[in-house]
């Protein structure tokens, strides 16, 4: 069966409701085209489970980053492939695979485009394929998910306001048997090289290399912020002094309490203080450039 299944969450993004409306109309006027809107927290896997199912061709997230991993988690280890129409306030997976951020040609590309083989990865059994990490990244992430408002702005100043209250914390992290200690005011464990919006806090990262590329940001003062923030985004992050990168297939990470995490942009408390972090080789098939 040759077939391209949308799936929408109609919560989701940055777009109005009449910008929607128009997607909803460009979707559907495909021939071979269905649409699904999602109506719960995690209905979009079922939905992309039961498509892997049936073997349709394409199942294409219409959204953000969350809906992109909750498409994605039910389409590991099958023959359909992930598309993406990028509608959120990141679109981290979708600027990394170069999908256009045009509407109307991210619906081209997402039913016309190659399917490539990229890399999945775990934070313990919870599925991501940018970014995972904790530390302040983490405590912006819960505070940017309590807004009403979406986008860069909203997130900037969310993590400005939240800056002058955080602190750094303490980790042990094992690789290949070797334990090390960190006070760090972050970790970021990246599959992809972006958070979103072209925030690069990987930049040397290969989505199909079958590694895990670790980031760690030690402590810095308020005065370096701003340079560090322009590092981010123009890709020269690794050439920081307070920034260490080590890759691997698998770290195990052990915090003092039970640990806040982040994973493609989403907030989730663990309920564990001990996270291992693994990576699934070509495990998504997907539409885009890796």
């Amino acid at each position: 069966m040759s077939e391209t299944l949308f799936v929408m969450n109609p919560k989701s993004g940055t777009t109005t409701s009449s910008q929607k409306e128009k997607i909803i109309q460009s979707i559907k006027k495909n021939t071979g085209n269905s649409l699904i809107f999602t109506d719960s927290a995690g209905h979009a896997t079922e939905i992309a489970k039961d498509a892997a199912q049936r073997n349709i061709t394409r199942v294409v997230a219409v959204g953000g980053d969350g809906t992109v991993n909750e498409v994605g988690k039910g389409l590991i280890n099958s023959e359909t492939a992930l598309g993406i129409v990028p509608i959120g306030s990141g679109n981290g997976l979708a600027r990394h695979l170069k999908i256009p951020l045009n509407i109307g040609k991210a619906i081209n590309y997402a039913r016309q485009a190659e399917i490539n083989k990229m890399d999945v990865c775990f934070v313990n059994e919870i599925p991501f394929f940018c970014t995972a990490g904790v530390g302040f990244d983490a405590f912006v992430a819960n505070e940017f998910s309590k807004k009403t408002s979406r986008g860069l702005k909203t997130y900037a100043k969310t993590a400005l306001q939240s800056f002058r209250n955080y602190h750094s914390e303490s980790y042990e992290i094992e690789i290949e048997n070797q334990v090390s200690e960190y006070t760090a005011f972050a970790i970021t464990f990246a599959n992809a090289t972006q958070y979103g919006n072209n925030a690069l806090i990987s930049p040397q990262s290969k989505i199909n290399d079958g590694l895990i590329d670790m980031v760690v940001l030690r402590p810095f003062p308020f005065g370096a912020a701003p340079i560090i923030g322009v590092r981010l985004f123009r890709g020269t992050l690794p050439n920081s002094r307070y920034v260490d990168i080590q890759n691997g297939t698998e770290f195990h990470l052990t915090s003092k309490n039970p640990t806040l995490i982040h994973f493609d942009g989403e907030p989730h408390q663990m309920n564990t203080n001990e996270l291992t972090f693994k990576v699934l080789p070509e495990a998504l098939r997907v539409v885009g450039k890796c």
